[in-house]
This record gives structure tokens, C-alpha cells and sequence, in this order.
């Protein structure tokens, strides 16, 4: 692109304090005007500590060894005060509540403009002005720390675009996000493209609704730059080595590239659903392309309860009621997901589950002990929770004490706790940073530690509040996998929150909807996402891509698939090498 660069990196280095490697290593990169850039990459391969170094927290706020030069809009951010960089450079960060500190979501917004010494007009101007682009309107007399995790968000991304910054970075934006508010954000941050001349930075790990908004995909692997192109060129190009790393690839750019290694060419690489949706149709319309079709196979559990919900109501507060006449019933072995937009009850639902939270009516047995009459440190001791922000269950001085907190207080012998704890450290991932202080690592690092503090006792209930947050694919996969197994070979009951719809598809043997408040679907993941498609859009869900493809054109022979695993299992047969067999660590 002509003209200087908005971010022009050369030669950067960085290291923690205490650390023999470099988070980053000799990061050289050009940013322009305009640009909407992707930065993508396996969780700990310096992402994060990127954005860090672009907004001046590294090296103003955050210790360790820094070289090389970052210059944002001119300004070389080792040589500004960090409040000069505010004016050009905002950052989201991936979990809300590290940068919210308001009342008052309509507070939380004028915060940062007040700060720059705006009058009072302006203010009132820039605030309506974010208000109205994240539909925040219905909530800005709010309390801030009552809103959802997704709701929370929102909020973090209208009080940076309220200062109307030249350069936003997001760190997963979307993380916390329902399926359609997912695909909300991104469309106001392309409205936003076009209305501010703003350039986004953007990392985040679930490219569904974002890799058709973006100009340049940049991948990093153990704190370098591995592949610099636009989304077309990496996306295809590299298809095998990416999959490889854990990059989770969309479903339909999966789909285009299994029907270009068929031999069904086109004269550019689709990068949209719409081009994979209209050429996928017009393959199967001139019968060049044919795909046999699949019965999902229905797990089968034992029919032991473990967990019922009796007509459970549930109010925060006089007149504020968020559960109603809750009925359900959870057996041995099931994978049970559930889901529903941002704010309809799930968080709550699961807390009245562990005895956290007692029904205002109705009642909760666990394991046949009723949440009301039995205290919660007794219903909790087979059962195992981590929690959305794995901040709010992390408290000691390294991974290892971390993991070996719950047994030393329960009076296990120290043979008993070193096994469990090797084999729970090695099951997550972390052995190389058992010594580590938890808050030194990454968000998806972090959330794969808080699952090892759980595993560690062998729970036989174990609920999962959003697990997917910040997880790269290699990462999750070993995490889902991990429940499988347990279900399988320890008769474990997983019951998991989730907006991801692909792992409902792949993993749950039934997910419950929820939707203000009540159960409005309950049953296998393909009966749900097939026969109520239309339904799910309305309470701002969205099946998985290949679940959508399957309903779209179903007319046209595409079979009835909900997953990826199934469709490529039964149409691409035994050529699975062509999805990440090839290695390039």
C-alpha cells in the first residue's frame, strides 16, 4: 500500500522477567491506514504481547527485556508518555473487566473521552454516538459489573470508539459473544471502517464471521511472524501447515479447499459462505458433485440421574426474576450443552446446578442431595467447576501449587498428590510452565489450568462455563477429547456453557437452549440445529457453518450433516491426510 506505515515495527524482541525465551522474536511488520488485519495463532504465541508493545504497556507498564522499535502514526512508543499514545491507539482487551471501571455503562463510555478534555458537548456526542453503534442504548443506566460477560464487552468496545482512535486493537472482541452478536460486532466494525477510516487490529481465534471483513491474516507461531498475506493466499496456500498448528479454519473454507483438491477448480479462492454456498449449489444442481448421505449416531447413556431441576424459579432480587420453571433432568454420561444469547439465564442456571445459587422456588438435587438442605462444600465434593473467567478461581504462586491446592486440603498423601498432579499438568499441556506464576500466562493457558485444578480430584459431575474462550483448536480439541474420555472410561456427567455452536455439533450428546430465562429446545445436537435452523436464528444462535450449508441446500442433495467430523468422516472417506497431517514444527 502507498504511503508511510500507521504501525511500522522493526527488529522487536521482548522476554518476560524470569524467562529464558522471548515471547516475541524479531517481529518486523508494516501496518497502513485502513487496513482491517487479522493476527491469529496458537494460544502463548505472543498475540497478545504484540498488542501490549503497539499501545505502549510494554515497556511503560509491563517489566521485562525489550529491543527494536515500534513507532505508531510517528510517535516511537519507547520514547511517549503512554498517555500521548492514548489519542492514537485503543486496545479492547480480551477479558472487559480489566478495563472497566465505571458505575454506569453511559459512565464507562465518557470515561476516556473526559480524560482527553473534551467539553461537555462533545462528550455527550461521542457517548450517544457509541451507544447507538453497539445497540447499548436499552442499558446505559446500567450497573456495569450486573451485565454479562458479552454485555461487558460491548461496553469495552464502545468507550474505546468513543475516543475515535486512529488504530483500534481488539484482543478476541468476540470472545464472550452469542453467535449473532458475534456477527453484530463485526458488521458495526466494518460500518465503523468505512465511517472512521479507523484501523483495526484484531487477534482472535474463531474466524467464522470474521475472515470474510479482513484485508490481512497474520500468523504467529512461538512469538514469530510464520505467514503474512491476505486471506485468500494463507488460508489456502498453507491450509495443511495451519491446521496443523491448531488454527481453526471455518468450516467453508474447509469445505472449498476439500472441492479444489477434488478437482473442481475456479478461477479465485473463495474466501465468503455466500461464494462456497453459491458454488457448492451449482455443483450439485449440474451433477458434477454428489455426497452420500449419514445417520448421526445417538449416544447412548445408562439413565441414572445425577442432576433434576423441579420447577426452579430463580430472582436475583425482588421483581427481578432471571429463571423460569426450570425442568430438567441430567443422566450419567451425558455431554449435555447448553446454550442461548448472552444474558438469557445460562451462568445462573449452572450456579442453582453446583448449590451456589439456592431456587427461589421449585428444587435442586445433585447427586440426591437437595442444594437447599445440604451445604454447598458437601454437594461440591464429586463434582468439579470451572468457571468462565479462570481469573476469579486462580490465587497461588505457581501452576503446580495451583493444581495441587484442592488435594492438600482435602489430606491426600503426598505420593497421591505428586501423581495426580503430573498427570493433570501433563493433560492440559503445561508441564513446561509448572513453575510459572498463573497470571504470567496466556487467557487460553489460564483457562487450561483452571480445568487441571478441577481434573486433579476426579469429579464425577463436571461443568464447564464457556471452556472454549481463548482456545486455539489443538487446545480444545485435547480439552473436549479429555471430557470424552472421561465420560467413557469414568462414568463422568459433563454439563458445559458454550456459544460455540461447531463444538455442540462435534462433541454434545444434547444440548438445551435456553432463552430468557426458560427452556425453549431440548435434544441431540442434529435434531436441534437441522429441524429448528430458523428458530435458532431468532434467539440469536447460529448453527455451525456445515449444519447451515446442509439446511440451505438440502433441496439440492447436500446431505443432513451438523459437523464438520461427520461430514468429512462420510464424504471425504479415508483422505483425511489432506487435513493436517503435515507438520511444520
Amino acid at each position: 500500500m502507498a504511503g508511510n506505515p500507521i504501525v511500522d515495527i522493526t527488529g522487536l524482541s521482548f522476554s518476560y522477567p524470569g524467562t529464558e525465551k522471548n515471547a516475541l522474536a524479531n517481529i518486523t511488520l508494516e501496518i497502513h491506514k485502513g487496513e482491517f488485519v487479522l493476527i491469529c495463532g496458537t494460544s502463548g504465541s505472543g498475540k497478545t504481547t504484540l498488542a501490549k508493545c503497539l499501545n505502549g504497556i510494554i515497556p511503560h507498564l509491563a517489566e521485562g527485556q525489550l529491543s527494536g522499535n515500534i513507532v505508531i502514526n510517528g510517535k516511537n512508543t519507547q520514547q511517549v508518555l503512554m498517555h500521548d499514545l492514548a489519542s492514537e491507539i485503543g486496545m479492547v482487551f480480551q477479558n472487559p473487566e480489566d478495563q472497566i471501571f465505571s458505575i454506569r455503562v453511559e459512565d464507562e463510555i465518557a470515561f476516556g473521552v473526559e480524560c482527553q478534555g473534551y467539553q461537555q458537548r462533545v462528550i455527550r456526542e461521542r457517548v450517544h454516538y457509541a451507544l447507538k453503534k453497539l445497540r447499548l442504548e436499552e442499558i446505559k443506566k446500567q450497573i456495569t459489573f450486573s451485565l454479562s460477560g458479552g454485555q461487558k464487552q460491548k461496553v469495552s468496545i464502545a468507550s474505546n470508539l468513543a475516543m475515535l482512535p486512529s488504530i483500534l486493537i481488539l484482543d478476541d472482541p468476540t470472545t464472550d459473544l452469542d453467535p449473532v452478536s458475534k456477527q453484530e460486532v463485526m458488521d458495526i466494525l466494518m460500518e465503523l471502517k468505512e465511517e472512521i477510516d479507523t484501523t483495526f487490529i484484531i487477534i482472535e481465534h474463531d474466524l467464522n464471521d470474521l475472515i470474510e471483513a479482513i484485508d490481512r491474516v497474520i500468523i504467529m507461531h512461538e512469538g514469530s511472524i510464520l505467514y503474512n498475506g491476505t486471506p485468500s493466499e494463507i488460508f489456502y496456500a498453507h491450509f495443511d501447515e495451519l491446521d496443523s498448528l491448531g488454527i481453526r479454519i471455518p468450516d467453508h473454507i474447509r469445505l472449498a479447499k476439500y472441492l479444489l483438491d477434488e478437482g473442481h477448480h475456479r478461477q479465485s479462492n473463495p474466501i465468503s459462505k455466500k461464494e462456497v454456498n453459491g458454488w457448492v449449489k451449482n455443483l450439485l444442481e449440474s451433477g458434477k458433485l454428489a455426497l452420500p448421505h449419514h445417520q448421526a449416531e445417538l449416544k447412548n447413556v445408562n439413565g441414572e440421574c445425577v442432576a433434576k431441576l423441579e420447577g426452579v424459579n430463580f430472582s436475583y432480587q425482588k421483581g427481578k426474576q432471571i429463571l423460569f420453571d426450570i425442568n430438567l433432568e441430567v443422566q450419567k454420561g451425558e455431554f449435555l450443552a447448553i446454550v442461548g444469547h448472552n444474558g438469557c439465564g445460562k451462568s445462573t442456571l449452572m450456579k442453582n446446578l453446583i448449590g451456589l445459587l439456592k431456587p427461589s422456588q421449585g428444587s435442586v438435587m445433585i447427586n440426591n442431595k437437595n442444594t437447599k438442605k445440604h451445604k454447598v462444600q458437601d454437594i461440591i465434593l464429586d463434582i468439579g467447576y470451572v468457571f468462565q473467567n479462570p481469573d476469579n478461581q486462580l490465587f497461588c504462586n505457581s501452576v503446580e501449587e495451583e493444581v495441587e491446592f484442592g488435594l492438600i486440603n482435602r489430606g491426600y498423601s503426598k505420593e497421591v498428590i505428586d501423581e495426580q498432579v503430573e498427570l493433570a499438568i501433563q493433560t492440559v499441556g503445561l508441564k513446561e510452565k509448572r513453575k510459572n506464576h498463573p497470571f504470567s500466562l496466556s487467557r487460553g493457558e489460564r483457562q487450561r489450568l483452571a480445568v487441571a485444578t478441577m481434573l486433579v480430584s476426579n469429579p464425577k459431575i463436571i461443568l464447564l462455563d464457556e471452556p472454549t474462550t481463548g482456545q486455539d483448536e489443538q487446545s480444545l480439541k485435547a480439552l473436549l477429547t479429555l471430557m470424552n474420555k472421561l465420560i467413557n472410561k469414568k462414568d463422568a456427567t459433563i454439563i458445559m456453557i458454550t456459544h460455540d455452536m461447531e463444538v455442540v455439533a462435534q462433541y454434545a450428546s444434547r444440548v438445551v437452549v435456553i432463552d430468557d430465562g426458560r427452556i425453549v429446545l431440548d435434544g441431540h445436537p442434529g435434531e436441534v440445529f437441522f429441524n429448528s435452523y430458523q428458530k435458532l436464528h431468532s434467539l440469536k444462535l447460529k448453527p455451525p457453518i456445515i449444519s447451515q450449508f446442509s439446511a440451505d441446500l438440502s433441496d439440492e442433495g447436500f446431505p443432513k450433516v451438523t459437523n464438520w467430523n461427520m461430514f468429512s468422516s462420510t464424504i471425504i472417506n479415508n483422505n483425511s491426510d489432506r487435513f493436517g497431517k503435515k507438520s511444520i514444527i
